[in-house]
This record gives C-alpha cells, sequence and structure tokens, in this order.
C-alpha cells in the first residue's frame, strides 16, 4: 500500500487531551500536562496513544470541530509556545497553568464551526434595542390618568346640580 499524504486543512476536530496526575508542584494541581492536537476522531487518536502504553493516564478534556484543522492547531501551538514540553517524538504536549487552560478553550471555541447560523452583534443590538421600544410603547399604555384637581367652584356646581 502507497503512502498517502495526509490533509489536515479539512474540517475536523481539535483535542485538548490532559495527561491525569502529572505536573505542577502538587501533581496536577498547579500546572498540568496537556496534549493540544487534531484528529477526525479523538477518541481513537485517544486509544491510539494509550495503546502505546504512556506514563500516565491520558483523557480528552475538550474538543471543538473546526473548518480547518492544520490552522488552528498551529495557531495554538504558537500562542502556547512558551510552556511547549520539549519532547523527543512530540512537540504538541504543554505544560498548561489553570488560566491557560481556559485561554486555550476560550481560543478553541473562537474557531469552532458551528452548525446554526451566527448572529452578528449588530443584529442582537438591533434586536435589543426594539425590544425595549416596544416596552416603552407598552408601558404608555399602561401608566395611570393623571388626577385632576377641582376647584371649589366646580364642586358648588356639582352639588347644586344633584340637589336639584
Amino acid at each position: 500500500m502507497a503512502y498517502q499524504q495526509r490533509d489536515d486543512n479539512v474540517p475536523g476536530k481539535i483535542y485538548l487531551m490532559k495527561a491525569v496526575g502529572y505536573g505542577g508542584i502538587i501533581p496536577g494541581v498547579l500546572i498540568g500536562r496537556y496534549k493540544i492536537g487534531l484528529s477526525r476522531n479523538p477518541d481513537a487518536r485517544l486509544e491510539q496513544l494509550l495503546s502505546a502504553q504512556p506514563c500516565c493516564d491520558i483523557k480528552i478534556a475538550y474538543t471543538v470541530y473546526v473548518e480547518r484543522m492544520a490552522d488552528v492547531e498551529a495557531e495554538l501551538h504558537s500562542v502556547f509556545k512558551n510552556s511547549n514540553v520539549k519532547l523527543a517524538k512530540s512537540r504538541e504536549w504543554f505544560n498548561l497553568n489553570p488560566l491557560q487552560v481556559q485561554q486555550c478553550i476560550y481560543l478553541m471555541n473562537r474557531y469552532e464551526r458551528s452548525h446554526r447560523p451566527a448572529i452578528s452583534m449588530k443584529a442582537i443590538t438591533g434586536g435589543l434595542i426594539a425590544l425595549l421600544g416596544v416596552g416603552m410603547l407598552i408601558g404608555q399604555g399602561f401608566q395611570p390618568e393623571p388626577q385632576v384637581t377641582k376647584t371649589i367652584n366646580q364642586i358648588k356646581i356639582e352639588k347644586s346640580v344633584k340637589q336639584r
């Protein structure tokens, strides 16, 4: 079977896997070891990693579906290059603190391919302004009528009309 070049600039998943109980002053608490990678099937990739008998357990922490896997993976690797762990056979492992993990998830979500139509901020703002306007119009209909103060002459006229 001939080797086929793999094209990773296609839709697929970006994953964040965690080495359980590894890293940090207190293992796995202050700094964790994470793998940022790409795969069309992250579960199969996890099985492949586990079958290589790693020195620790690995679990999938987060995945997103993106349009261009290789581009997104390269950008994430670039953002966290200062946290990269220099290993002989992999450049996808990073020592990340909890804030970096949240940053990574945020960046992954930015590139997630949505299966629903995107709603722009202009549309949301316009909708909120319209809703506010409708609320104000409805609120005008429920205001009580202003109190009418009767003059002394009007009260005398009403009493005289009733007495007749």
